[in-house]
């Protein structure tokens, strides 16, 4: 207490004079219109300031929440649409009877590793097989197709990448199934080939590539790219065909995992008469 007081009594001219001073500008604002607008101006700007930053704070912390909930809206979306299920009916003279099962779902998960420089590329993702992971998945980005489920952990699964010179799916080409084969020739990381389709067919730059249901990865019409260039094969049979990816296999963050339901009953069923390509 006493070295308190000493302090005071050594700094009283300057209390004394940060007093007066506070006076001062009290009485000119509080009676000085001009002075008080610029007051209550530049109070508002610096309070504005300071909410922003607040706010920006709040959001930077509240994204992994936010994050969260679009993933599972996504989720919501995708598995409304028709191409997720399977219609069984029953028809007889008088009555027609028709329900849907739902055959394809979603797993959000992130990439915790990915390359894209070899010719025979992967990724890791952080499910497993206690989140119901099994080998031959598929896997998408928000933007389409990203590659195939290869091997399985408890925790985490690798995928062959779409980027991988071993990866081949059959896909349709403006809507229609021309029995071709989607595969990388280890060169582009933004384009992969169609190979294949023979030459009777319309193809054309700017056509869409999705997915077919062939091999059960993936449910039909999910986005693979668009036709960058066509050009006739050496041997004028078939189109060679570069397709840019809807994905932009680099920047990989956060896919979905996608199980479908009847994958082993279908396999099973299909085994001895399936083509291996």
């Amino acid at each position: 207490m006493q070295n308190l007081l000493q302090f005071i009594r050594k700094n009283f001219h300057i209390f004394l004079f940060l007093i007066l001073q506070g006076i001062s500008l009290f009485a000119l604002i509080r009676f000085n219109n001009y002075h008080q607008s610029v007051f209550f101006s530049t109070s508002s700007t610096v309070n504005g300031t300071i909410l922003t930053q607040r706010k920006n704070i709040i959001n930077y912390f509240s994204l992994q929440g936010e994050n969260q909930r679009l993933k599972e809206e996504n989720i919501l979306l995708r598995t409304r649409g028709t191409e997720n299920f399977i219609f069984f009916s029953s028809d007889t003279i008088d009555v027609y009877d028709s329900t849907k099962t739902l055959q394809y779902s979603y797993l959000p998960a992130k990439v915790i590793y990915n390359s894209i420089r070899k010719q025979k590329n992967y990724f890791t993702l952080d499910r497993g097989s206690l989140h119901g992971v099994e080998k031959g998945m598929g896997v998408i980005s928000p933007l389409g197709v990203a590659g195939l489920v290869v091997d399985v952990s408890e925790n985490f699964c690798v995928a062959m990448s779409i980027l991988n010179t071993d990866f081949v799916l059959t896909p349709k080409i403006n809507g229609q199934i021309l029995y071709g084969n989607v595969n990388w020739n280890g060169k582009n990381d933004e384009v992969v080939q169609v190979t294949k389709i023979s030459d009777h067919y319309d193809v054309r730059v700017g056509h869409e590539v999705t997915t077919t249901e062939y091999g059960h990865y993936f449910p039909r019409n999910i986005k693979i790219g668009n036709i960058k260039s066509v050009e006739k094969s050496k041997n004028g049979k078939y189109w060679d065909i570069d397709v840019e990816l809807a994905t932009n296999m680099s920047q990989l963050g956060e896919v979905y995992i996608i199980r479908n339901s009847f994958k082993k009953e279908l396999n099973e069923l299909e085994e001895g008469y399936r083509d291996d390509n």
